[in-house]
This record gives structure tokens, C-alpha cells and sequence, in this order.
């Protein structure tokens, strides 16, 4: 990508982010960006603030979410971003609720774990009871962890306690992804496959979802390689699915620190991307590099 003109894949507060919706669409005007996607993690609430932000600031900020997805009988996960939904759309908030509350009770399921491994979670405990409405996932708990010294830095939480495998992981309740595309496609979005790149077992998985009725895919991603970026490029060619791309921003901690701007889509591209979702439901079928 020789000029990212959009970054829709960007994560705010709302979520597991750092910068407050308004504080990320600054920062996305000031890394030069025209347009920045918000995608907080099975949450729109911050999508108002960031809209009224990007009129202020003088940057087009479209709405989107990323909701993570799975089968009962299935082990591989998926996320799948929407982009240019109706953020108010009562399928997608009632669905969003089911989430943020399934969310609330993973985590303090972790922090149960981690405080039978004989780490201290009170604090973090408290503030979760106080704010029941968050929505939690496990950076939270990840930076927590960092900030008292149990590990030494972000993705070691990860590794030594969060992860599939590790003695404080708890896993997530299932959306399973056709509900997920439905509920984007009632709210007018486009439905994206998310950092496929990241998936190990992908042709596997590939089985498995190549016949939902997607939208587009997530090719230019800031962890995938040169050589996976010409790979999805050619399958959304060979599919005739949009694409889309993004940095999958949280703030300046963890791997995507320093990315926002670097990593999405060229004008021709993001333009294609829009007049899809201005055709309510009938997206355009074209490809751009």
C-alpha cells in the first residue's frame, strides 16, 4: 500500500482500546488519515462520539464493529468486522447486549482463576462491580496484570495466563457467525472477513465459511505478509468480495502500537467499499489493489 487514505479496523474505550472515541479520531486525523473505521469489539457505543468527533475534526469516520465469533462444534474462532452499519439498529444492539453481558461474566470468571494462582485482583474487581455496563474482554485484564508486576509485559499475560490453554483462560460463548453476518446485514453493513492471516488453520476454516454470504475481506492487515496479502487479494478476486483493511489499533501498548494510519486502504478502494454499502444490501462485486 503506497498511501492509506482509510483504517477500518480501529479500536477504541468502547472496548479494549485505549484513546476515548474522541481521542482516536483525532489521533487518526493527526496520522493523516481521511477516514477511520471504529471497530470496537461487540460494542457500538462509542460509534455517536466518534461520529460527532469526525465532524468536528474533519475526518470521515464510519461505523463498524468487530464481533467475535464461533461454533459450538467448531474449535477454530472467527471476527468479523461490519462496516457502514446503522449503529442503532435494534437487531444488532439487542444482539450486542447478549455479548457485552456474556463478556462481563468471562471476566470475572478470570479474575476468580487468577486469584486462586494467588494474584491480587481486588482492585480490578472493584472497578469491574462498579461499572457493570463496560464492556470487558482481556486486555483489560492483561494491562492490569502488567501495571502490578505479575508479568513483565502485555502479551506475556496472554501467554503465561490468558490464552487458550493457560490456567486463567475461560472461553467465550458462542455467536456463531451467521448470526453475526445477519445481524450486520439487517443493519445495512458490509460483512468482512477479519485478519484471516492470523488464522493458523485457515483452509480449514475456509471450508467452513466460503459459502456465508460475505461481503469483503480483510486483506491488508498489519500483521499479515507480503505474501498473505497477494493470497487474500487473489481469493477476494477469485470470490468477487470487496476489500478491506485496517491496522487493528488499540493505543500505544501491546503489537499494534504505532500502527494507526500505516496499514489500510487506498482512496480507489475505500470508495468501492462505500458505494457497496450505499446500495442497501446489494454490494458491488469489484476488486481493487
Amino acid at each position: 500500500m503506497t498511501s492509506v487514505y482509510a483504517d477500518l479496523h480501529v479500536h477504541s474505550s468502547a472496548s479494549d482500546g485505549v484513546l476515548s472515541p474522541v481521542d482516536l479520531v483525532k489521533a487518526s486525523k493527526n496520522a493523516g488519515l481521511s477516514v477511520v473505521g471504529i471497530t470496537d469489539h461487540d460494542t457500538v457505543k462509542g460509534v455517536a462520539e466518534a461520529l460527532a468527533a469526525g465532524a468536528e475534526q474533519g475526518i470521515q469516520v464510519v461505523p463498524g464493529i468487530e464481533l467475535s465469533c464461533a461454533w459450538p462444534d467448531f474449535d477454530i474462532p472467527l471476527h468479523v468486522v461490519g462496516l457502514f452499519m446503522d449503529h442503532t439498529s435494534k437487531t444488532l444492539v439487542e444482539l450486542l447486549e447478549t455479548q457485552r453481558r456474556s463478556r462481563y461474566s468471562r471476566a470475572l470468571k478470570i479474575l476468580e482463576l487468577l486469584e486462586n494462582l494467588g494474584i491480587e485482583v481486588t482492585p480490578l474487581r472493584n472497578s469491574f462491580l462498579a461499572d457493570p455496563e463496560k464492556l470487558l474482554g482481556r486486555p483489560h485484564i492483561a494491562r492490569y496484570l502488567v501495571e502490578i508486576g505479575a508479568v513483565s509485559e502485555f502479551q506475556e499475560a496472554f501467554g503465561k495466563y490468558l490464552k487458550r490453554g493457560a490456567p486463567a483462560h475461560v472461553p467465550k460463548d458462542h455467536l456463531v457467525p451467521e448470526t453475526g453476518i445477519k445481524a450486520i446485514h439487517e443493519a445495512g453493513g458490509l460483512a468482512i472477513i477479519a485478519h484471516p492471516g492470523l488464522t493458523v488453520e485457515w483452509e480449514k476454516l475456509w471450508s467452513r465459511i466460503s459459502g456465508l454470504p460475505w461481503d469483503g475481506i480483510e486483506v491488508y492487515y498489519s500483521e499479515h505478509s507480503p505474501d498473505q496479502v497477494e493470497y487474500f487479494l487473489n481469493l477476494a478476486r477469485s470470490r468477487q468480495l470487496l476489500v478491506s483493511g485496517g491496522s487493528d489499533y488499540h493505543g500505544e501498548y501491546g503489537k499494534h502500537a504505532s500502527r494507526l494510519g500505516l496499514f489500510g486502504l487506498e482512496r480507489q478502494s475505500f470508495e468501492l467499499l462505500e458505494a457497496a454499502a450505499d446500495l442497501d444490501g446489494e454490494p458491488v462485486k469489484a476488486v481493487s489493489a
